[in-house]
């Protein structure tokens, strides 16, 4: 086979030193990864290998596209095993008498020689759990706004970016030392449950956050589905027609009322239909309707006035019958 992949490994074996790609594939700070390993020596090199090479599906969240890839992978990982150095009391930093006298809960797991790596690439699970959450957190409306220790130094839009590394360590290193080693697992197996329960404590954390918001911005009137704004816009309309309805019969009432006072009607016109005698034909008029007032004098009996005399008594010629009309008759 004349195929040859480019490893850019030299004559002698080795990889090219200094070189871009230690920063640019692997994640280290300088383009000589030596100086990024003087912290966790190595033992911080033995993890690194054992991440890429027996445990894909944690080291596939650092690439391109996926959960973390905006961390570089060689210096978190070199960092979460500088972490666990510590909570285990072997790092250079902890007095070796304090760390013989002193009685952790989770030392029996380490009975087992694959402790230290299962633990590492659960420490590493967790620090991207963390940065998945940290992202969905600032999709919340409002969370960004509540953030006043000024610990978020991502992009304007919210965005988890590299500049978040400090607050995603210091997230990870409080679960890390307070939730899963201080359950005191005491096999790899206990181990992976509780780190197994943990992550599915967290997710159920994070979506109360976020169904509390959605119903604060729901009171607020600010998260309302279409449908229901639409069904309340008609509700809104039937309710306003409504009241408009009732208005009008109030004002008709009222109408009428005030004319009955005033002594007019409030009627129509009518129409009335007469007989001419002289043609014979029906005449049809328009006829106003007379007010209260005019009603009640059209129904009074009218007595014509009779003629008196200065007593007071009628003058009986007043009612003297004319006998010269019935020789007319």
């Amino acid at each position: 086979n004349d195929e040859s992949v480019d490893t850019l490994i030299n004559e002698k074996g080795l990889p090219p030193v200094p070189h871009e790609y230690w920063i640019d594939r692997l994640g280290f700070q300088q383009t000589d990864p030596v100086t990024d390993f003087r912290s966790g020596g190595v033992l911080s090199l033995a993890m690194l290998c054992h991440i890429v090479e027996a445990c894909p599906a944690v080291h596939s969240r650092f690439l391109p596209g996926n959960d973390a890839d905006m961390l570089p992978f060689a210096i978190t990982n070199i960092n979460i095993t500088d972490m666990l150095a510590k909570f285990l009391m072997f790092s250079k930093s902890v007095d070796r008498i304090d760390a013989l006298l002193s009685s952790k809960p989770f030392w029996r797991v380490f009975g087992d020689p694959n402790a230290l790596l299962v633990l590492q690439e659960v420490s590493m699970d967790m620090l991207c759990d963390v940065v998945v959450e940290m992202g969905r957190e600032r999709k919340i409306p409002g969370y960004l706004e509540k953030d006043k220790m000024g610990s978020m130094h991502g992009g304007p839009d919210g965005k988890v970016t590299v500049f978040d590394f400090t607050e995603i360590m210091s997230r990870t290193e409080n679960r890390v030392e307070h939730d899963l080693l201080g359950a005191g697992p005491k096999t790899v197996e206990e181990l992976r449950s509780v780190a197994g329960r943990l992550r599915i404590k967290y997710q159920k954390a994070l979506e109360r956050k976020e169904r509390n918001a959605s119903r604060k911005l729901a009171t607020k009137g600010k998260l309302v589905p279409e449908e229901v704004q639409l069904k309340g816009e008609e509700a809104l309309r039937l309710v306003t027609g409504g009241a408009q309805g009732l208005m009008k019969g109030i004002r008709e009432k009222a109408a009428i009322h005030v004319g009955s006072n005033k002594g007019e009607s409030v009627l129509p016109k009518t129409k009335t239909t007469v007989i001419d005698f002289v043609s014979g034909e029906e005449v049809t008029t328009k006829q106003k309707p007379q007010s209260t007032i005019e009603q009640k004098a059209s129904n009074a009996v009218h007595v014509p006035e009779a003629v008196g005399d200065s007593n007071g008594f009628a003058d009986p010629s007043a009612f003297k019958i004319d006998d010269d009309d019935d020789d007319d008759l």
